[in-house]
């Protein structure tokens, strides 16, 4: 498997990525926000974000008149696969939370962006740091605190999720989602020489695909839904689509699968604390206290050693004397 293709129009900018890479994040953690609104079915909620991400790369395409880019830059496999992946498993997430416990679902999508950092250090060779394992290790034990899969009741260790004969229909499912959420950040590392927006917008398009392709089975419903429901479905797609997904096709473009990785789990925080607590007052225990906390400085520490290691590799780059002909 070849590796990401690069070109000097399109270098490397790790804070682009991480800045990117954390409004995506933020983005997705009001995805709740918006959902509690809608009285519709998850996957069709979803395909908002889909439809509206596909329409607005395509109108910001045809404004900068660069439409000739989607002939430019032909399509190849794991362009098309970042985009299916991206709709398919948040479909499959959607059916896994019926059909299995919440703590269950939520494991295992959540296992994606670790799923995608080993597939990227086997198949693109991307090296690790022992600061970014400390860090992933890190944001992944503050994401099970703070979404509740692990807690603390009587002074004793519990845990969220379990696993039984009836559900395991829901657990595949849940298990599917987070393999293809690590598929769509594994895939999205490739073709990185085609720009943002065109590369967003097949993205959107396959996505779309991936949700509809699964509605002869989720069989979703519009019949109850009034006028305050769908203006609150086109927000979502703006925004938890368009600008979350779309920020988030830009950061995999300048991160490592392992520095998104640490990022994406910001998420976490963001939920809980803006939407849960600040928005609808939900109050924090003392483990999700503890995990945000994890997340913030395992991210954050990431950040930090990323920028800084860049920093002395460009540095070294520059004092090194160039080499003349005699």
């Amino acid at each position: 498997m070849s590796t990401p293709a690069s070109t000097s129009s399109t270098p490397i900018n790790k804070k682009v990525g991480f800045i990117n890479a954390f409004i995506a994040a933020t983005l997705m953690g009001f995805v709740g926000f918006f959902a509690r609104n809608i009285n519709a079915q998850g996957d069709f909620i979803a395909s908002s974000r889909m439809l509206c991400g596909t329409l607005a790369f395509l109108a910001i395409l045809a404004y900068k008149g660069r439409l000739s880019t989607l002939k430019e830059f032909k399509l190849s496999f794991p362009m098309i696969l970042s985009g299916f992946f991206m709709g398919n498993c948040l479909s499959a997430y959607v059916m896994a939370t019926k059909l299995t416990s919440i703590a269950n679902a939520v494991f295992f999508i959540y296992v994606g962006p670790i799923i995608s950092t080993l597939l990227a250090v086997i198949f693109l060779k991307e090296k690790m740091r022992a600061t970014t394992w400390a860090s992933m290790v890190g944001v992944f034990i503050g994401m099970l605190l703070i979404v509740g899969l692990v807690s603390f009741e009587g002074g004793s260790l519990k845990m969220g999720f379990e696993f039984k004969q009836e559900t395991f229909k829901g657990d595949m499912l849940a298990l599917y989602s987070g393999v293809g959420y690590g598929l769509f950040l594994f895939f999205n590392r490739f073709r990185t020489e085609v720009p943002g927006d065109t590369r967003a917008f097949w993205n959107f398009l396959f996505a779309l695909i991936g949700i509809v392709a699964l509605f002869p089975f989720t069989q979703p419903t519009i019949a109850n839904m009034g006028t305050s429901d769908w203006i609150w479905w086109v927000a979502i797609g703006f925004v938890c689509g368009f600008g979350a997904l779309g920020t988030c096709s830009i950061a995999t473009r300048h991160l490592k699968a392992s520095e998104f990785a640490c990022v994406s789990y910001w998420e976490c925080v963001v939920a809980p604390v803006f939407v849960g607590l600040m928005i609808f007052g939900e109050p924090l225990s003392m483990a999700q206290i503890i995990g945000g906390a994890l997340i913030i400085v395992g991210g954050m520490s990431e950040v930090i050693a990323s920028l800084f290691s860049r920093k002395q590799n460009k540095e070294v780059d520059d004092n090194t004397p160039t080499a003349t002909a005699a």
